[in-house]
């Protein structure tokens, strides 16, 4: 399947300079950083499960994920 994504120009070039330095293709970058995004915040969500309220909305959850892995 295919899924189009917009970057800036900043994370664009950063993805380019990655892709050349790894040698891998830009859209295999995307997918393994995708992978690892969904696995820990799929991690997350079961750890939180019972800490936090009950009805928390996706962007609740987002923000609880970021201030606890930053």
């Amino acid at each position: 399947m295919q899924v189009l994504v917009r970057l800036d120009r900043e994370t664009y070039a950063e993805l380019e300079e990655l892709s050349r330095a790894l040698g891998l293709s830009k859209a295999e970058i995307v997918r393994r950083a995708l992978r690892k995004y969904l696995a820990e915040r799929e991690s997350l969500t079961k750890s939180m499960r019972g800490l936090v309220r009950p009805r928390l909305t996706l962007e609740d959850l987002e923000e609880a994920y970021w201030v606890y892995r930053h």
